[in-house]
Parts: structure tokens; C-alpha cells; sequence
């Protein structure tokens, strides 16, 4: 099963969709989705990282992150990496 993280904050249009379509892709590939808000006081790190770039999916074993805008193609073409 392919872990994944996706980083976020509340309110956000961006975040949502691509929330759903990692939803729609787990459908078809086993999928582990760790949802982390970035504007929670203990992830004060996080927010001054990925203010400007969120939606942000991140794999554990990875280095290279996919910040938005992206596609459910280029979902699945970096999961499947």
C-alpha cells in the first residue's frame, strides 16, 4: 500500500479537490492518505514551508513533492514513481 501525505489547510478550494480526486485514484490503487492542516499551532514549520504552494502531496520515501495545480494523471504518474 502506497502511503501518502497530503498537506492542507481548511477553507481551501484547491485542498478539496485535490483531496477528492486522491479519493477517486484510491479507488483503482491501494492508498494510505495522511491529511495534515498546515495551520494548526504545532505545525507553525509546516505553514512557513508550504504557505504558498498547498495543496502539496508528499510520498514518505520521496523527496520530491507535487504542488499544486496538478492532475489526476500527474497523481497517479507520481505515485506510481
Amino acid at each position: 500500500m502506497q502511503k501518502v501525505i497530503l498537506y492542507t489547510k481548511l477553507n481551501c478550494l484547491p485542498c478539496e479537490e485535490a483531496n477528492r480526486m486522491l479519493m477517486e485514484i484510491a479507488f483503482e490503487f491501494p492508498l494510505e492518505v495522511d491529511v495534515i492542516d498546515i495551520t494548526h499551532a504545532h505545525n507553525y514549520e509546516l505553514r512557513a514551508h508550504y504557505q504558498d504552494r498547498i495543496p502539496v502531496l508528499a510520498k514518505a520515501d520521496h523527496a520530491e513533492e507535487l504542488a499544486w495545480p496538478f492532475t489526476l494523471e500527474q497523481i497517479v504518474a507520481y505515485i506510481n514513481e
